[in-house]
């Protein structure tokens, strides 16, 4: 199983956009895990209504304010997953985002070269936030 994890800050005018499209993911063997780092904007409540309608396993998690290393750190502790995915509060996933992961995961999660993967970030229209290109 994936974690999708989420650190925010103040982030709950863009947490519903990241909720919609993990709603929409076509896989849903995914858990969320968000570590709020001491938000003072509703993101609880915020986070308690998305767990009403999730269609995946959500937990939340709030801390004193104390930066995103250590939410990431936290959240790292509160995951169940084999792996761990991280996604920014402004950002979100297209639909086939989780099933593709899977795929190319399950190619190297017995190869004991491998101890963790990254990838690109593109914009909505496709290109990649890095530049073209790279492999």
């Amino acid at each position: 199983m994936i974690t999708v994890f989420t650190p925010s800050y103040n982030r709950a005018y863009t947490l519903p956009r990241l909720f919609g499209s993990l709603q929409r993911q076509a896989c849903s063997d995914f858990e969320w895990v968000i570590v709020d780092d001491g938000s003072t904007d509703g993101t609880a409540e915020l986070c308690e209504d998305f767990a009403k309608e999730a269609r995946f396993p959500l937990r939340y998690a709030r801390q004193d304010n104390s930066g995103k290393h250590v939410a990431i750190n936290r959240g790292a502790i509160e995951a169940s997953g084999e792996w761990f995915f991280i996604v920014d509060s402004d950002d979100y996933l297209p639909p086939d985002s989780i099933e593709i992961n899977k795929v190319y995961l399950s190619q190297i999660s017995e190869d004991p070269r491998f101890a963790g993967v990254s990838g690109l970030r593109a914009m909505v229209d496709g290109s990649w936030i890095i530049g073209q290109g790279l492999s």
